[in-house]
């Protein structure tokens, strides 16, 4: 998948191959818009607010206490964008937009209003790369609303992906204890937990993710079997005899240097015999061609925490290092899933 400019006439056509400067430039600026203009209308609910019908520009800044002028602007984006359809003065839903920009449209709405935060960390990026101190989102948030929506976002994820990696490790003997690391709102360790009627669960991760994570335990009345560590993975000690430990979209978090610690800590927790499961996004390496998606979310990766989509040979790599055996990869569209053993 290639972003590029699409014409929509017969002069535009000939406008962008006659002037081959045109591509880059167009893509750079509309690609600068498009993002800024669909992240900031889905922040201010413009999308929720037209659910039930048509509403001017007027009415929607009267609605929202908000500049009649501005609004006007952000409508007409949306409309020449084609996230909104113009009929006069009024402005309505596309069957797209009401389908995945409104708050029922689940994780890719999510992902979109965790955008705008995101762009906080984005315009960093000529510093980060140029000092390589990069404020880890984590622990040095650059707006104030990063948190609700990160957590909002991974419980989204958690419920999307979880099925696909319950289907994949096939864990035999059923387990009884897991280390769910940097395990967030609980999302994982819940379904492994439905799926598995003995297993016991521990979640280390960071104050943030356990205020966000125990009302969802509580909710699937798993509070006897579920509980938190709270502390830095890095840092807190994660304990031993563990079935299984799972990775989940963390080793994207952090450096090299921190993810061979990880993996090795990894391998000083679980029983002989246990396993590691790591979940993550498929990266080919130097030989592979990267899609854009990739692309996008290695950057995000970067900008929000100083890490990357780590390819996969080097993870496959760290863990011999760390002394597992038996490794095993599986792919589900984006998504990386790796099980190695503890001789």
């Amino acid at each position: 998948m290639k972003l590029t400019v699409k014409p929509e006439n017969i002069l535009e056509a000939i406008a962008l191959n006659s002037r081959k400067e045109l591509q880059p430039f167009l893509l750079g600026m509309l690609g600068m818009g498009v993002s800024q203009v669909l992240v900031t209308a889905i922040r201010m609910n413009v999308f929720d607010a037209l659910q039930e019908h048509p509403k001017t520009a007027a009415e929607l800044a009267t609605q929202m206490d908000c500049d009649p002028h501005g609004m006007q602007v952000l409508l007409e984006s949306l409309d020449g964008f084609g996230f909104l359809k113009r009929q006069g003065q009024h402005y309505q839903l596309t069957q797209d937009s009401a389908r995945y920009l409104t708050k029922s449209g689940g994780l890719i709405y999510d992902f979109l209003r965790l955008g705008g935060d995101i762009n906080q960390q984005l315009v960093l990026l000529e510093k980060d790369i140029r000092t390589g101190e990069v404020p880890n989102f984590h622990f040095n948030p650059q707006s104030a609303t990063c948190f609700a929506n990160y957590y909002t976002m991974l419980k989204s994820s958690g419920q999307q992906s979880a099925p696909n990696i319950l289907k994949w490790a096939k864990l035999n003997p059923p387990p009884k204890r897991l280390l769910d690391v940097a395990g967030g709102p609980a999302e994982y360790s819940i379904a492994f937990c439905q799926k598995y009627p003995d297993l016991k669960a521990d979640i280390l991760d960071l104050p943030n993710a356990i205020q966000a994570g125990l009302p969802q335990i509580e909710q699937a009345g798993l509070g006897d079997r579920i509980q938190y560590i709270e502390g830095n993975l890095l840092e807190t000690n994660w304990g031993n005899n563990y079935d299984v430990v799972f990775l989940s979209n963390i080793l994207h978090c952090l450096t090299a240097e921190q993810c061979e610690i990880t993996l090795k800590k990894a391998f000083q927790a679980l029983r002989a015999g246990g396993t590691v499961l790591i979940n993550d996004l498929f990266h080919p390496g130097e030989q592979g061609k990267l899609s854009s998606p990739i692309s996008l979310f290695s950057l995000i990766y970067y900008v929000t925490c100083g890490g990357r989509i780590w390819p996969q040979p080097t993870i496959l790599d760290w863990l011999t290092k760390a002394g597992f055996d038996r490794i095993y990869t599986g792919r589900n569209r984006l998504a990386l899933f790796v099980s190695a053993q503890k001789p």
